[in-house]
């Protein structure tokens, strides 16, 4: 799945929570942290992720991913549909 497809689902999923915050998907930068910044807590993260696999068709070794640094950014998680 190209970068941009994943880039629209992880928008798609996330409209409501950022409009809870007064955010909009344009806040979205490849470098927001999704956990850190608060629009999602752990449980979150890993349903976002659950979510995007089966929009995807394609599964994440979410153990393995989360071991990079930037791994709950919006980039990091991007990269783990794009290089799976």
């Amino acid at each position: 799945m190209a970068d941009t497809a994943v880039r629209e689902a992880l928008k798609d999923r996330l409209t409501e929570r950022l409009s809870r915050l007064g955010l909009t998907p344009d806040d979205l930068t490849d470098d927001l942290d999704l956990v850190r910044s608060g629009i999602l807590d752990s449980l979150g993260f890993v349903d976002l992720i659950t979510d995007l696999e089966g929009a995807t068709g394609k599964h994440v070794d979410l153990e393995r991913a989360l071991g990079h640094r930037k791994a709950t950014t919006v980039a990091g998680v991007i990269s783990m549909f794009v290089d799976a």
